[in-house]
Parts: C-alpha cells; sequence; structure tokens
C-alpha cells in the first residue's frame, strides 16, 4: 500500500535578496527571498533547499513542478 501524500504549493521566490526568508501568504501560497542570483538553476536549488528544511523533508522530496525560470513556482512536497 503506497502511504505516500503529495502536497502542491504556490511558491513565489524572490532571488538576490538579502537574507532568506519565507513567508506564508495564504493557504498552499508562499513567498520566499532567497539570496542566491537567478542563474544556472542557484536559486531553485536554494529554493528547494529552504522548502525541505522548513517541511522537515530531505531535499530529493521537494519538486518543482513548473517556473523552473519563472518567479511563481508550483512544487510538490512528497511525504
Amino acid at each position: 500500500m503506497n502511504s505516500e501524500k503529495n502536497v502542491f504549493l504556490n511558491v513565489k521566490v524572490q532571488p538576490g535578496s538579502r537574507k532568506q526568508e519565507l513567508k506564508k501568504i495564504g493557504e498552499r501560497a508562499y513567498k520566499l527571498h532567497v539570496v542566491s542570483p537567478p542563474t544556472e538553476g542557484k536559486a531553485n536549488k536554494e529554493a528547494i533547499a529552504v522548502l525541505a528544511a522548513n517541511f522537515n523533508l530531505p531535499p530529493s522530496r521537494v519538486k518543482i513542478l513548473k517556473g523552473h525560470r519563472s518567479r511563481q513556482k508550483t512544487v510538490v512536497l512528497q511525504y
């Protein structure tokens, strides 16, 4: 039996910020400030790491489904 549960989030990522910060702005909607620049996937990697740490998951269980090259992303957390 598969007990895996997926939670989908809408995340607006603000790259190049002075500090990391995750704010809940609605039900399953977040705004995430990351320090990394939006080049070579650095901001996406940092976003995954921050979300994984905040939701107590390993980074391999956090995936960006949509918006790899956009600030507005759809992310799935795999529990």
